[in-house]
């Protein structure tokens, strides 16, 4: 029998210890705090009574219309979460991610000739990718970038291209998830800069132009075609414009706070930004727009970090080789080969045991932290059978969406712009922190219940009152019921006739 020398096998062991790496980042079992809404939201299509169009699980605004822009994904995610379970979902996710690196490798392969600095290369992007890589429809976004680099880095301004696969990518897109808006950015980008680019031979490009300007008003057009038609650009104009500091991944990039958290997010970006100005190979200003674009929208909001890492691996490839291919192939080759071979034979069992025991109890569920959510809370207030009009803690909401509707409907969730006026979320906010006017929350609004984290301003102010009292304490959870609408559950509570709590499995949902 032909034994494969060493040499040989070592991209094959090379390939497999990226997907092993792939699955421990991928695979974070960790529950969101949107995904009670991820996946309870949508559990019909749009035109059927069990879709939501209003704002029907809120008391503060419940008649005003929600333009749900991520509800296909919603759907995906449910039914697969009804059939295949927490499992499913997870593994949903994995697929989606290792998808984004199937479509990125060709390029890299072409473009950066050294297997040892792609290895490295993928490691880094993949690791940079993981930032918020929990159960969510971002992920789709991901993917279906990842499907335009793809197809605009092979066919370019092809005709047909656009014609034929922009309107329908634009579609699924649009359906999919509200950063949809990206996918005709990339295209405008080609457009200009392919209209300044200069040929090789001298005169400037002039079919290519228009072709991928037509490709953006197709775009724009098919995006058109969703169960809210114009009203999703309204809410993505609106939503953009808005920022929201409050939220950890809404928060601009600062290497102060964030470096070492996201350090490597910190070293593709200095990559990135040293390999093309010191790289001998021909600049493309089409990808180098995209590349720096992508970067400073990272910088500008966190929750990009991963659309860099998507778009530095389709462009950073042949800069990083011409600046450091030779001499990362120099010191591998110091090495023989039966070394690299056993070090990746350890990396690999290394990244599965990770993948199955680091951080998590089950890494085949969706796991729900006592320390993070108020399970045994909501399990009272069930148990209680209370009904009414709750302030929740933000990162709570949907997960009493979720066990409480319609039992209890919440003041605000996750949901923000594209359910919620923007004088709600204000008074929300201010109630919250207790900022100026924090007492608006509980005199214009027919609250009755406060669901809140003991460290929320608001549970210090409604400790003090009088028309208020708390009924239970638990983990990260405080409950304050209105003395006037609860009388009853509190006068039980008084006397210690209340029923027994046990503590909810913590695993989703």
């Amino acid at each position: 029998m032909r034994v494969l020398p060493l040499t040989r096998l070592l991209p094959w062991l090379a390939a497999a210890a990226v997907v092993c790496f792939a699955l421990q980042v991928f695979s974070d079992n960790k529950a969101d705090v949107d995904l009670w809404g991820n996946i309870g939201f949508v559990r019909a299509l749009p035109g059927s009574d069990a879709f939501h169009t209003t704002n029907t699980y809120s008391y503060t605004t419940p008649d005003a219309p929600w333009v749900n822009h991520e509800w296909l994904a919603e759907y995906i995610l449910h039914w697969t979460w009804r059939g295949l379970g927490n499992g499913g979902l997870l593994l949903l996710k994995v697929l989606l991610g290792l998808a984004v690196l199937v479509l990125m490798y060709p390029t890299l392969r072409s473009e950066c000739r050294s297997g040892a600095l792609r290895f490295l290369l993928l490691l880094l992007m993949i690791s940079t990718m993981s930032y918020g890589f929990s159960t969510r429809p971002h992920h789709f976004t991901y993917l279906l970038l990842a499907v335009f680099l793809a197809l605009l880095k092979r066919f370019g301004g092809r005709v047909w291209l656009h014609l034929l696969l922009v309107p329908a990518l634009a579609v699924l897109w649009a359906n999919l998830h509200g950063a949809f808006f990206i996918g005709a950015i990339v295209l405008l980008v080609h457009a200009v800069t392919d209209t300044i680019k200069p040929r090789r031979a001298g005169p400037p490009s002039r079919r290519r132009p228009w072709v991928l300007l037509g490709g953006v008003v197709l775009f724009v057009g098919a995006s058109f075609i969703n169960p809210f038609g114009l009203r999703l650009w309204a809410f993505i104009a609106e939503s953009g414009a808005s920022a929201r500091p409050y939220l950890s991944e809404w928060e601009p990039f600062s290497p102060l706070r964030h470096g070492m958290t996201h350090l490597d997010f910190v070293v593709l970006a200095l990559l990135a930004c040293c390999a093309l100005p010191f790289s001998k190979t021909e600049k493309d200003i089409t990808w180098t727009a995209l590349l720096y674009l992508s970067l400073v929208a990272a910088i500008v909001l966190r929750r990009n970090i991963p659309l860099f890492a998507i778009v530095a691996g389709f462009t950073v490839g042949r800069h990083v080789e011409s600046m450091a291919g030779a001499v990362i192939d120099r010191v591998v080759q110091r090495l023989p080969a039966w070394v690299w071979v056993v070090l990746l034979l350890l990396f690999m069992p290394l990244s599965l045991y990770n993948a199955a025991t680091f951080n998590k109890s089950d890494p085949c569920t969706i796991e729900v932290s006592a320390a993070d959510y108020p399970l045994r809370t909501v399990a009272f207030m069930k148990a209680h059978g209370l009904k009414g009009n709750v302030f929740v803690f933000f990162d709570w909401a949907e997960y009493c969406i979720w066990h409480l509707y319609p039992d209890c409907r919440v003041f605000m969730d996750g949901r923000f712009l594209s359910a919620y006026g923007a004088p709600v979320i204000d008074d929300y906010l201010a109630g919250l922190y207790g900022q100026a006017g924090w007492e608006r929350c509980l005199t214009e609004y027919p609250t009755d219940m406060a669901l809140l984290h003991y460290g929320n301003p608001l549970a210090r102010h409604l400790g003090a009152r009088s028309d208020w009292q708390l009924a239970h304490a638990d983990g990260p959870a405080v409950l304050f019921l209105k003395r006037s609408v609860h009388a009853a559950t509190l006068e039980a509570i008084r006397l210690g006739k209340t029923p027994t709590v046990a503590m909810p499995r913590a695993v989703f949902p």
